[in-house]
């Protein structure tokens, strides 16, 4: 789930976290794995040994993972399996790398650093596409969707995913607003959150079997002033950069950031853990010719 190949800027609140592919997997837990699980079992056919996969925008490799979990035996199959896992960020795919050589996978997971709108994959060669949680934070949507389905053989199937409820957003956009006079700058565009937007995309493409559900998802983490310090370094950095001004503004920022994610929701739970509750979009698409 990762769109971005940005840097650090020169300057960095000492509070602030890098923007690391752990701190991306701290940020939302289990909230995209667990729709990867969802349409992996209820959306689409089994996977068999043999498949070619496209894990696209892989970020912390959730697709992949859900992927082997549900389906451990295209690891010992005599009929290999592949996976490319590709992102836009190098520093995503050199930790994922460590990640599929720690778990012993690296026969059948292909990590490399790709964006989604200028694959290097082979034309018609895919089985499987899935897009998760990545296509919103394109450059070129349009031109991501046409490369999914450029290199999906016929037959083959594409998932791509959005947020239908996404609470932290509209918190996000009216925090920014108000410390960095950020008008009319969302950080998820509002026609994402209609199926029919990826579904029009979709049918531009090239596909001609497009069908979509919504999935419910579910984000916890430890404590909410934690994951309000995590999530405040990944997205709070101001359109020119972070400045001295933020450093000295930290509490005040994270606080104004916290009030607003409550107000659309977020829950501490009796033990003090935070619960968000999410609704993503699911998007199917199969390359019929």
């Amino acid at each position: 789930m990762s769109n971005s190949a940005e840097t650090q800027t020169a300057f960095m609140p000492k509070r602030c976290f890098p923007r690391t592919s752990r701190l991306l997997g701290s940020m939302i837990g289990e909230s995209t794995i667990s729709v990867a699980r969802h349409y992996l079992t209820e959306l689409i056919p089994p996977i068999a040994p043999g498949a070619v996969i496209h894990d696209n925008g892989c970020g912390t490799g959730a697709v992949t993972r859900a992927v082997l979990e549900l389906y451990p035996e295209l690891l010992a199959s005599p009929t290999k399996t592949t996976i490319h896992a590709t992102d836009i960020n190098p520093s995503f795919i050199d930790d994922f790398r460590e990640y599929v050589v720690s778990q012993g996978w690296k026969d059948t997971v292909q990590p490399a650093t790709m964006p989604a709108e200028d694959l290097s994959l082979q034309d018609s060669t895919l089985t499987h596409s899935f897009t998760n949680f990545v296509i919103f934070g394109t450059r070129d949507p349009a031109r991501a969707a046409a490369q999914a389905y450029r290199t999906l053989a016929t037959g083959g199937v594409a998932v791509m995913t959005t947020w239908a409820i996404l609470p932290h957003t509209k918190a996000l956009d009216r925090t920014r607003e108000k410390l960095y006079g950020e008008h009319g700058m969302a950080h998820i565009r509002p026609e994402w959150s209609s199926p029919a937007h990826l579904e029009d995309l979709l049918k531009a493409a090239g596909f001609g079997r497009v069908e979509s559900r919504q999935a419910d998802s579910v984000l916890e983490y430890g404590n909410l002033e934690g994951w309000i310090e995590i999530a405040w370094s990944w997205m709070g950095m101001p359109r020119g950069g972070w400045t001295e001004r933020e450093e000295r503004e930290w509490d005040r920022d994270m606080e104004v950031f916290k009030q607003e994610c409550l107000r659309e929701g977020f829950e501490v739970m009796e033990d003090g853990r935070l619960r968000v509750k999410m609704v993503a979009n699911v998007v199917v698409a199969w390359k019929d010719k």
